[in-house]
């Protein structure tokens, strides 16, 4: 992990699925046959479980349950547990920020892309004391791609933070993302992947299929890059996916596995530990990168993945901070 900079160094892009929480349920309708046009909620009803391919083994590394004392909760209806340390949340030109009470000195930011009122109920009552800015653009990865298409959006969203974050300085920077919001993720990983100290990918990224039927690298180049950036210890990446197969394109167990071929990682069988409804089942470990392999292949399934954000963000990606001089 590289020093401290007066600049962002972290970013956390939650890409969410399209759905509000805690809204009435809506007809099933036909998921799309693109990673593009992405994947809502209800679209998840003839999912159908795929099995990762990586041989199991004893785990080299132990897995802690949840910290969260509500972690028994599941499903999608994430209840509100109020603020926390935290001020109202302030709209910006792209989103919104809720900052802590009383900062001072410096701040880490986690930027959440897609379910940003999600990402908040969850984030907001762990005390973490990080700044959390979240971004929803819309349905699909093609959306969150248009909307940070220009580097400028990604610049003056920093800078609107730092003016709500005042007089505290931006110390590291972290993006997360679930379901469709990894389009913005890549965005932001093609302009400027050096000032992101950590990546959390929530049951995120998603990939076209060759013409062979396998999973087609083009679009996963930058999520490649920074996955072996981690494993060389300069910055972190958690990766975590469901057994969810949506129809035509791949499912994040196969990005996951794919992007664990490039570097010749081997999973470890996990024991089931239990989380939010779905059980842990697979993990690798290498320096700054984590991939963790989830049971579950509906909508509540999907949406634990939410609900381990500041998990993660506590036992993953945080430490590495404290850690750093």
């Amino acid at each position: 992990m590289t020093p401290a900079r007066p600049r962002i160094s972290a970013v956390l892009v939650l890409a969410s699925a399209a759905v509000v929480f805690g809204a009435s349920a809506r007809s099933p309708v036909p998921a799309p046959a693109s990673p593009e046009a992405g994947m809502a909620f209800d679209d998840l009803a003839g999912a159908v479980w795929v099995t990762p391919s990586a041989t199991a083994t004893a785990s080299s590394r132990p897995i802690a349950p949840p910290v969260d004392p509500e972690a028994e909760e599941s499903g999608c209806a994430i209840g509100d547990r109020g603020m926390g340390d935290y001020g109202e949340p302030i709209t910006m030109s792209k989103g919104t920020v809720i900052v802590p009470k009383g900062l001072s000195g410096h701040y880490d930011l986690v930027v959440h892309l897609h379910g940003g009122g999600a990402a908040q109920r969850v984030v907001a009552p762990a005390n973490l004391g990080v700044v959390l800015a979240t971004v929803d653009a819309g349905v699909g990865s093609r959306a969150y791609a248009s909307a940070f298409a220009e580097a400028d959006v990604f610049t003056t969203l920093l800078e609107e933070v730092g003016r709500a974050a005042a007089p505290a300085r931006l110390r590291y920077l972290v993006i997360s993302s679930w379901s469709a919001g990894y389009g913005g993720v890549r965005q932001i990983l093609r302009q400027a992947p050096a000032s992101v100290d950590a990546l959390v990918l929530l049951d995120s990224v998603h990939a076209s299929y060759d013409g062979h039927g396998e999973v087609d690298p083009a679009g996963l180049a930058p999520f490649l890059r920074f996955a072996e950036r981690a494993r060389s210890g300069e910055t972190t990446m958690v990766l975590t996916h469901s057994e969810i197969r949506p129809p035509g394109y791949a499912s994040t167990s196969e990005v996951a596995d794919h992007l664990l071929g490039e570097i010749a990682g081997q999973r470890h069988y996990a024991g089931m530990v239990p989380f939010y409804g779905v059980e842990l089942k697979t993990t690798y470990d290498e320096d700054g990168f984590h991939v963790r392999g989830f049971t579950g292949a509906g909508k509540d399934a999907h949406c634990a993945h939410v609900r381990m954000l500041p998990d993660l963000l506590r036992t993953e990606v945080l430490p590495t901070f404290a850690a750093t001089p």
